[in-house]
């Protein structure tokens, strides 16, 4: 949550099942990438200090910039704007597409396979609807 009880986007979107599985896949994906690839792994953590260092100095530099221009109502920085648009947007998403907060193990569930075409029957469906 905000400072103003309003939660951000990025922790909205984050709660969504579909992202959180995704995220944990991709992290499956990258440790066991670092795991059998010594050199990867070298690079992905030479680049993972960094990045934490970044955030760091990023977060200490604009964090108090923020704190001194959230309150005024006459200006508000364009980080709020831009969680202001974010989450709107997220509202449209999850009212158009509900199945957004159906557990993943469901969604796969309910989903019928589907049997993949040979080319001939891509070829035959498409030139028919001509």
């Amino acid at each position: 949550l905000k400072s103003n009880g309003v939660p951000s986007a990025a922790a909205r979107l984050a709660r969504l099942p579909v992202v959180r599985t995704a995220c944990g896949k991709l992290w499956l994906l990258y440790a066991d990438a670092k795991r059998s690839h010594p050199n990867l792994r070298t690079v992905c953590e030479a680049l993972e200090e960094s990045v934490a260092a970044l955030g760091t100095v990023a977060s200490v530099g604009v964090s108090p910039v923020l704190v001194q221009l959230e309150p005024h109502s006459e200006f508000r920085p364009p980080v709020s704007t831009a969680n202001d648009v974010a989450c709107k947007s997220l509202d449209w998403l999850e009212a158009t597409f509900p199945v957004l907060h159906t557990p993943t193990e469901q969604v796969n569930i309910s989903l019928p396979l589907l049997k993949p075409h040979s080319s001939s029957e891509r070829d035959r469906d498409h030139c028919g609807s001509l």
